[in-house]
């Protein structure tokens, strides 16, 4: 991921993203980036209707630049289009505003989430994801191979002090929210995934490995297993995200003295007979007893989608 040591528009934090597009692509990636990262009011579309021309363009752009205030990142979908090449024109030598050209979903994400991130970085950014999907997933699969095969020594100094920064309840598991925002937010060093099925099934690890960022370490293990590993104080003094895909398992994981003090409740997708608690939470009638058990426990049980959101009380939110 991107470094957070630098800065965004002439030496200042990005205030405003302004996206450009010809046609509907800049609505529908502010459109998708808010299902992952939640609202953004300082995130702004201006698009080339086909209805439309460069001059109606420009005074659309412009309207909307003159009702900002602060650094502006001004993101376009094409180099050498008329929404880019207006920017440019107009926008050139304003030391206040910064110009992109080649939109993405995950360079738009980066901008929002990193504020300070430069062009350069962006740009780098961009190219890491463009990916041979086929060709990271054989890669994927050898790198869980050697981390299984990883010596990690003896740990047992380390017993009952383990270092959990997060952990979340996601039936996607690792995705964008996981691996984009809350794992470099926490500064992750391992994120671990505790599900039976996931741990048996070696597509889904390739999957969730290439889905994890390279930076950080992953093990995909059994309930009981990431338990009895955290417990036993295996992973030294790593920061550690845990990641559970239901609340069943985080039962189950207590169940076999897994060290947790709290959970956050990040996405539950509806199922036939789920009442929704949330707007990214839905919950089965046989689970509600099952977040009251974990509650009992004297676990603190909170609902939180990215960490830019408020955390809320599930528990009085799910009993509400």
């Amino acid at each position: 991921m991107l470094s957070r040591a630098t800065c965004g528009v002439g030496g200042k934090l990005v205030e405003n993203i302004v996206l450009i597009s010809h046609g509907g692509m800049a609505e529908g990636v502010k459109s998708s980036l808010e299902m992952i990262v939640g609202q953004q009011a300082n995130v702004h579309t201006v698009s080339l209707r086909p209805d439309s021309d460069n001059l109606q363009f420009e005074k659309e752009l412009n309207e909307k630049m003159k009702a900002l205030n602060g650094p502006t990142l001004i993101i376009a979908d094409l180099l050498g289009g008329t929404p880019c090449n207006v920017a440019v024109k107009n926008y050139l030598e304003d030391d206040e505003v910064a110009i992109f050209a080649g939109m993405t979903l995950s360079v738009v994400i980066e901008a929002v989430v990193n504020q300070r991130a430069t062009i350069k970085e962006l740009l780098c950014l961009a190219k890491e994801n463009i990916v041979d999907v086929k060709a990271g997933m054989n890669q994927a699969e050898q790198e869980m191979l050697e981390e299984k095969q990883e010596e990690l020594g003896d740990y047992s100094a380390y017993a009952g002090q383990e270092n959990i920064v997060n952990s979340r309840i996601d039936e996607r598991l690792i995705h964008g929210q996981v691996a984009g925002i809350w794992s470099t937010s926490l500064n992750t060093q391992r994120i671990i995934v505790a599900n039976d099925e996931a741990a048996v099934d070696p597509l889904q690890k390739s999957s969730l490995r290439m889905a994890a960022p390279t930076s950080m370490r992953l093990s995909v293990l059994p309930v009981a297993t990431a338990a009895k590993n955290i417990r036993a104080g295996r992973y030294g003094k790593q920061r550690l995200f845990l990641l559970f895909k239901n609340p069943q398992d985080v039962l189950r994981y207590i169940e076999a003295d897994g060290p947790i003090k709290a959970i956050n409740v990040g996405n539950m997708s509806y199922k036939e007979g789920a009442r929704e608690v949330t707007k990214s939470i839905q919950v089965l009638p046989e689970e509600e007893p099952i977040f009251e058990a974990i509650a009992a426990k004297g676990i603190t049980v909170t609902a939180q989608l990215v960490p830019n959101e408020p955390s809320i009380d599930f528990m009085k939110k799910l009993r509400g």
